[in-house]
C-alpha cells in the first residue's frame, strides 16, 4: 500500500500539468471553432448579397435560366415538366415552355445543386430498357428532344 501511495505522490504534479495542458487546448479548440464560424458567416453574407446561381450558371457557361412558366400565365398545352433526380438523391421539378433551349436544363441542375458540391455533371434521360446522355451542346428545344414530360437524372462526370 505504501509503494501505490508514493507512487500517487509522484505522479500528482504531472497530473496537475496535463490538467492545465488539457484546459489551454480546449481553449484554443473553442477560438478556431468561434473563428470558423465568424468565417462562415462572413461567406454566407457575401454569398447572399450577390447572385450566385447567376454567377456559378455564367462560370459554367449555363444560360440565364428565367423564371418557371406557371399555368396561370400559360395555357397547359404549351408547358412540359420534367423531373430530376440529383446525384444526393433529391427529387426535383421544373415547368419549362417546350419551345426554350434544353440547355435551361443544365442552368437548372446547375442551380439545384449545393455550391460546395458543384463539379462536371452529365444528364441522363432512363428510359425502359435503354437510356440516352443528353448533349449540351444541343440547341433542340423540349418538345423536338423528347425531353417534354419525363425523368433526367444528374450524374458527375
Amino acid at each position: 500500500m505504501l509503494e501505490c501511495q508514493s507512487m500517487m505522490e509522484k505522479l500528482s504534479p504531472f497530473m496537475d500539468m496535463a490538467s492545465l495542458e488539457i484546459e489551454s487546448l480546449r481553449r484554443i479548440k473553442r477560438s478556431k471553432r468561434d473563428e470558423a464560424e465568424e468565417e462562415e458567416k462572413e461567406e454566407s453574407e457575401e454569398s447572399t448579397t450577390s447572385s450566385s446561381s447567376s454567377s456559378s450558371n455564367a462560370y459554367f457557361g449555363f444560360p440565364h435560366l428565367p423564371e418557371e412558366p406557371t399555368n396561370r400565365d400559360f395555357d397547359q398545352s404549351v408547358l412540359c415538366r420534367i423531373r430530376v433526380r440529383l446525384p444526393d438523391g433529391r427529387i426535383t421539378q421544373r415547368s419549362f415552355l417546350k419551345s426554350e433551349s434544353v440547355q435551361l436544363l443544365w442552368s437548372y441542375c446547375n442551380s439545384q445543386i449545393d455550391e460546395s458540391e458543384r463539379k462536371l455533371f452529365k444528364l441522363i434521360q432512363a428510359f425502359p430498357g435503354d437510356y440516352k446522355t443528353l448533349h449540351y451542346g444541343s440547341n433542340t428545344t423540349f418538345e423536338q428532344s423528347g425531353l417534354a414530360n419525363s425523368v433526367v437524372s444528374v450524374s458527375w462526370v
